[in-house]
């Protein structure tokens, strides 16, 4: 087995802007064994308390463990083939992983070569330039994964039953609300204007798992989800096992569709629902949040629908987050909320971010007194802070813990680009958001709905 050590440091600390270069680490060969499948390579980034870090266990099936992480990083897995002579090895990037404490695992796929495998962690803590800068660098290209961008007009429905099964970006989308993926990687868009749920597979291609694409109402069921109609559905939760959820929002309904593809009405809001959007399910189905216009309400199997806040402008997206509170977004009124869904002062709301003004955001400052146009998404990432959508704005906002933001993804309406490049290299190429969502592997999904795109972001750095 090759045993190779990486004592590499950081780049010093620069503003949250791409960097020209890229750390590398030096490295030494200290062993050499017999051959086995694998050879490992162990990687010690030396920067603040990660002194350390290093590969504690790894096994001939291509399970790797680390200790002394990060507490707030970013762990990444690169592999190289073994070279010849005295070259260079060629490191690759390949899966990322979020670090929230000293140890942690993942698997490395094992092939029939002998390659070379190293870690690389970096810090994404708050308050420091050089934590944003981590978190850029530990993403790479921007992609488009469903719509073709044909037809952007409101109200109109642009499904052609000879985009089912095809390639999910040659399908034209109508007014997309928000996407989202279960633990396989398959991917859900709730299409308002197409009446449906709409799944990209890991393929690439699109199917109709819920609505006939007809808006109208024709029972709750049970019955198969695509026989059954939906209106106007623009709210969306999917569990890690591909039970999803709908805001069935022109019927005042929150829907169920199961692992088999059937749906029912799990409940009824009374008075309906008025614009919508939000929507929240937890695990075993105890309490299902959603928004509601200006109420953010409650439901509950034994308690109905109640109103735990009514004193918001006009509801966008929301959340519960790590800490069991639910984060809200008030588009209507440029603002961040959290609420208290567990104590004892139930509904009460305390202002997060957003200083009510529709002014341009500034690169740096504080998220608290900053302007947020438009804002209708969030999302927590598993370190901490969140990512914030705006409409209006048309960019992807990162609001670290230390609740300073930082642009992310720069945009301005009527600009779709930058498919295939470094998702923060310049210039705008994204265009009034209408959600932000993250899958298991740590890839960002955006929906821009007004131009009818679901774009990515791979998590996964750049070649070095």
């Amino acid at each position: 087995m090759d045993l190779l050590v990486n004592k590499g440091k950081m780049d010093t600390a620069l503003p949250c802007r791409p960097l020209a270069g890229r750390s590398r680490g030096r490295a030494r060969l200290l062993r050499r064994a017999s051959s086995t499948a694998l050879a490992l390579a162990l990687s010690v980034t030396v920067h603040l308390f990660a002194d350390g870090f290093k590969i504690a266990a790894f096994n001939p099936g291509g399970q790797i463990d680390w200790t002394n992480a990060f507490g707030n990083g970013v762990c990444t897995i690169e592999t190289a083939p073994l070279p010849v002579g005295d070259t260079t090895p060629r490191w690759q990037p390949g899966s990322n992983y979020f670090t929230t404490s000293a140890t942690g695992q993942a698997q490395v796929p094992v092939g029939v070569s002998n390659v070379l495998v190293r870690l690389l962690a970096v810090d994404v803590s708050a308050g420091t330039a050089q934590g944003c800068t981590n978190l850029l660098q530990s993403y790479g290209t921007l992609t488009t994964i469903a719509g073709s961008g044909f037809g952007a007009l409101d109200n109109v429905n642009y499904w052609d039953p000879g985009y089912e099964g095809g390639y999910a970006t040659s399908a034209a989308l109508s007014r997309p609300h928000f996407a989202m993926a279960d633990a396989a990687g398959n991917v859900f868009i709730v299409d308002k204007c197409s009446d449906s749920v709409l799944k990209v597979t890991v393929d690439g291609r699109i199917h109709t798992v819920a609505g006939t694409h007809v808006d109208g109402f024709n029972g709750d069921g049970p019955a198969v989800a695509t026989s059954l109609e939906l209106s106007q559905p623009n709210g969306l939760y999917v569990q890690a096992d591909g039970t999803f959820y709908v805001l069935d929002t022109g019927n005042g309904r929150v829907r169920r569709v199961d692992t088999n593809g059937v749906m029912s009405t799990l409940f009824v809001v009374p008075g309906g629902i008025s614009t919508g959007r939000g929507l929240w399910v937890s695990a075993a189905e105890s309490s299902v949040f959603l928004c509601d216009g200006t109420k953010f309400e409650e439901w509950t199997p034994a308690g109905g629908v109640s109103v735990l806040n009514n004193k918001f402008n006009e509801l966008g997206n929301l959340i519960v987050n790590a800490a069991g509170d639910a984060i809200v977004t008030d588009r209507g009124a440029d603002k961040v909320y959290r609420v208290d869904i567990r104590g004892k002062n139930q509904g009460d709301r305390t202002l997060l971010y957003g200083d009510g003004k529709s002014d341009p955001v500034v690169d740096g400052t504080s998220a608290v007194t900053g302007s947020l146009n438009g804002v209708r998404g969030v999302w927590e990432l598993p370190t901490g802070g969140y990512f914030l959508a705006l409409h209006e704005g048309s960019q992807l906002l990162y609001v670290d813990p230390a609740k300073v933001m930082h642009v992310f993804v720069d945009g301005q309406p009527g600009v779709h680009a930058g498919d295939g490049l470094w998702f923060h290299s310049p210039g705008p190429k994204l265009s009034e958001l209408r959600s932000v969502s993250m899958d298991n592997r740590g890839n960002i999904m955006i929906v821009e709905s007004d131009a009818g795109y679901v774009r990515r972001i791979q998590f996964q750095r750049l070649n070095p």
